[in-house]
C-alpha cells in the first residue's frame, strides 16, 4: 500500500479529536471495509502528555470487537504532534506492533498536516526501522 484514502469526513473527525485534546497527544483507530475508511474511533491517551500517547485498554478492545463485529479491519492508527512535524519520533517507531500505516496529525502547522507512514522492523521493541511514507488523499 502506498496511498492511503480519507474522506474529508473521517480527516476532519481525526483532526477534530486531536484538536480537542490539546494540549496533549491526541490518539486512535481508523476501521476499514474493502480498503476505504469508513469510521475513526477516538481513544482515550492514557498518558495524557504532549509528548507520549498510549490507547486506554478497554476503549481499543471495544474498538476491536464492534471492527470485527461490523467485518471491518484495522486500516490506521492515529496520533497528533502537539509542536513537532508529522514524521514518525523514535518512541513512535519503537512503539509500532502493527502492520498497518500510522497516521500523524501535526498540530504544529495550521491547518494541521495529515501525513501517514509504514514502520517496517525486525522484532517488535526495536527502536530503529525503516519508515516508509505513504501518500495520503482527502477525498472531498
Amino acid at each position: 500500500m502506498n496511498e492511503l484514502r480519507l474522506t474529508r469526513a473521517i480527516a476532519d473527525e481525526m483532526v477534530a479529536h486531536c484538536m480537542a485534546e490539546r494540549p496533549n497527544e491526541g490518539c486512535g483507530l481508523i476501521a476499514t471495509a474493502n480498503g476505504e475508511a469508513v469510521k475513526v474511533f477516538r481513544i482515550t491517551n492514557v498518558q495524557a502528555s504532549p509528548l507520549r500517547y498510549a490507547m486506554k485498554g478497554e476503549e481499543q478492545l471495544a474498538a476491536d470487537t464492534k471492527m470485527r463485529e461490523e467485518g471491518w479491519e484495522l486500516g490506521g492508527i492515529f496520533h497528533s504532534h502537539t509542536r513537532t512535524e508529522a514524521y514518525p519520533s523514535p518512541t513512535d517507531v519503537r512503539d509500532a506492533v502493527e502492520d498497518v500505516p500510522y497516521i500523524i496529525v501535526s498540530l504544529a502547522e495550521e491547518p494541521p498536516s495529515i501525513r501517514a507512514f509504514r514502520i517496517l522492523k525486525e522484532e517488535l521493541g526495536d527502536e530503529k526501522g525503516e519508515i516508509r511514507e505513504i501518500s495520503v488523499v482527502v477525498e472531498g
